[in-house]
């Protein structure tokens, strides 16, 4: 179980949203650089990008591109408003794994041929059904459809949000998180955790690989000099 720290950028500017409304967003005066420096230093492995304008239908942003060449020994994964095949390529090429969320679950067929330990399905949650761009919009595909789509391209990995918890520091969506995984996937659990005993009890579901931390490192709950959130950082995902 490998603790991976998400970096949720919107104008550049580090920030978190609450139900992944951009009416509820809190931006932090920490500047994304920086706070990966810290995050190097207390020994992230992999660490999750997420670029809010991109998700947004906005112009991408490119701040984050150098990321994986000055950050060499983190594995990055970038995700928000990767919609084409060519933008995805695009990521691949800089040295990201991609988050695929809306073309993953409308038009999986996209995938084919592109390396599926590099292509990330977000399969994001929201009151028990898929949510897609920007987690605005319910998808209309069944999600058992779009399970055993993916799976039979040979793309087994996946990040679950369970969108009502995340931001909230409330605890991860276990429910949410198991569903998937019992479907086949080596999941990445997202969304409301808030200490190191919610990746205790992650580690208990099968098939769960990692578990994404945004506001509870950023605010401190979750400690970059304890120990054992270190050794969670460096675990193997």
């Amino acid at each position: 179980m490998q603790l991976i720290p998400s970096l949720d950028l919107l104008h550049g500017r580090l920030v978190r949203l609450r139900h992944g409304d951009p009416a509820q967003a809190t931006f932090y005066t920490l500047s994304p650089e920086a706070w990966m420096e810290r995050l190097a230093a207390a020994g992230a492995r992999r660490v999750h990008l997420v670029d809010l304008d991109g998700a947004f239908g906005q112009a991408r942003q490119g701040a984050f591109t150098r990321f994986p060449t000055r950050f060499p020994r983190i594995r990055f994964q970038l995700g928000g408003g990767l919609r084409d095949r060519a933008t995805l390529q695009e990521v691949l090429d800089l040295g990201f794994d991609a988050v695929v969320g809306t073309l993953a679950v409308e038009q999986p067929c996209e995938l084919k041929g592109l390396p599926g330990d590099r292509i990330i399905a977000a399969l994001d949650l929201k009151d028990g059904r898929i949510a897609t761009r920007g987690w605005q919009t319910a998808s209309a595909c069944a999600s058992s459809d779009v399970y055993e789509s993916l799976l039979v391209l040979g793309f087994d990995r996946a990040l679950v949000t369970d969108v009502g918890r995340d931001g909230t520091l409330e605890g991860p969506g276990l429910a949410a998180t198991a569903l998937v995984a019992r479907e086949g996937f080596q999941v990445q659990a997202s969304g409301g955790l808030r200490s190191l005993a919610d990746l205790e009890a992650l580690t208990k579901i099968p098939g769960v690989v990692g578990a994404i931390s945004g506001k509870a490192l950023m605010e401190g709950v979750l400690s970059l000099d304890d120990p054992a959130t270190r050794a969670a950082l460096e675990g193997a995902a």
